[in-house]
């Protein structure tokens, strides 16, 4: 009974170690959407930060830095790595530009991503971002 036992609880955790979460695709969908919505509401900060608009560079830095951290998202990875290269922080240098550029052509892709998944379920008119998880739920029922 004791062999038994010890078996079980040997299985029980190496099942539970070796298990990985499944993610949905609508958990997919809401990763993708919420990158995209988080890039185009600190956007501003960051044309702020490379000189292109006016208002103070050091702080738009401070609060995209604090957005980004605030939020834990998949999607983001790339955008916080190319963040964390940017040390000391000064407007118009290499590494800022690099994140610029990174957002611009990210966001976009993210953009495409959502439409995608959407048109992969027959919805082929032009998405309003804030409403697209509503859209999303409705069509895969």
């Amino acid at each position: 009974m004791k062999k038994i036992i010890i078996l079980f609880i040997g299985s029980f955790i190496i099942q539970s170690c070796s298990s990985e979460k499944v993610i949905t695709e609508r958990e997919i969908f809401k990763q993708k959407l919420e990158a995209f919505q988080f890039l185009s509401k600190y956007h501003h900060q960051l044309h702020i930060m490379i000189g292109e608009e006016d208002g103070d560079p050091e702080k738009a830095f401070d609060e995209f830095v604090a957005g980004v951290n605030k939020i834990n998202n998949p999607e983001l990875k790339p955008v916080k790595n190319a963040l964390e290269r940017v040390k000391p922080y000064k407007v118009e240098s290499d590494p800022v530009l690099r994140l610029d550029y990174l957002v611009d052509y990210y966001q976009s892709g993210l953009s495409l991503q959502v439409e995608a998944m959407l048109r992969a379920y027959g919805f082929l008119k032009v998405v309003p971002m804030d409403s697209a998880l509503i859209i999303y739920d409705e069509i895969i029922d």
